[in-house]
């Protein structure tokens, strides 16, 4: 596989750069407040019931894993001039995963849930509503399965931009750094969108393909939305 390079940013204030494990603190304040209004996160995580301190735990061990996870990359867009993050975003290449690699990955899976239930934790965080984040996980899963072909699409798991960068059009420069290469393989891209993500999507170029929903109790229904690009070579 023919190693990516970061490519240039379209708007000379801002520039694109691999993220590290000390970026983690902003990419965690960054999730906090592009999704602190968004029903999933408060259907599933209310704050009476999950304290800060286990939520942003929980999360660490996420965002570090997608630090390390093979054939993905976690780029951080920062403002040239200060050196704050702007946003970031995780991804995909298209790839195929070996007979052995699935072996590992199942191996690494059973670890980590056995030591996970030695110190006494469960997949989520203390104090989930778990059949919404069941449901929430089910519907991603099911929704990859019928429409993600992994050894041909990109998939982006993960962008989002500060609200302290909102309405710059960053989120759609930094989508199009993604799908340019996308379309340098005639490959198509696949994402599942949020409500407030939506409209940046089909900016950039993606069309809604299927839509799970989650009933969110008091805070209504939940939806994401699959969405396909097609590469421009295709």
């Amino acid at each position: 596989m023919t190693p990516i390079s970061i490519p240039s940013f379209p708007n000379p204030s801002f520039s694109i750069h691999p993220c590290t494990p000390a970026d983690l603190p902003s990419m965690l304040t960054i999730y906090d407040l592009a999704f602190a209004i968004d029903p999933f996160r408060l259907a599933r995580w209310p704050s009476s019931q999950v304290s800060p301190s286990v939520f942003t735990s929980w999360l660490t061990k996420v965002f570090t894993k997608y630090l390390h996870a093979p054939h993905t990359h976690t780029w951080k867009l920062v403002e040239n001039s200060t050196g704050n993050m702007a946003g970031w975003t995780h991804w995909a290449e298209p790839h195929v995963v070996s007979r052995e690699e699935e072996e590992r990955n199942k191996i690494e899976e059973e670890k980590e849930e056995r030591e996970r239930k030695e110190r006494g934790e469960g997949k989520f965080p203390e104090g989930s509503v778990l059949d919404i984040c069941e449901a929430k996980t089910r519907g991603w899963d099911e929704l990859r399965e019928k429409w993600y072909k992994r050894g041909e699409m990109f998939l982006i798991y993960f962008l989002s931009i500060s609200p302290n960068y909102q309405k710059l059009g960053l989120g759609t420069l930094l989508l199009t750094a993604i799908t340019n290469l996308a379309d340098a393989q005639a490959k198509s891209s696949y994402l599942e969108a949020t409500a407030a993500g939506y409209p940046v999507y089909v900016r950039a170029g993606f069309k809604e393909v299927d839509c799970m929903e989650v009933d969110l109790g008091e805070h209504g229904v939940g939806r994401n939305w699959a969405m396909i690009r097609s590469g421009e070579k295709e």
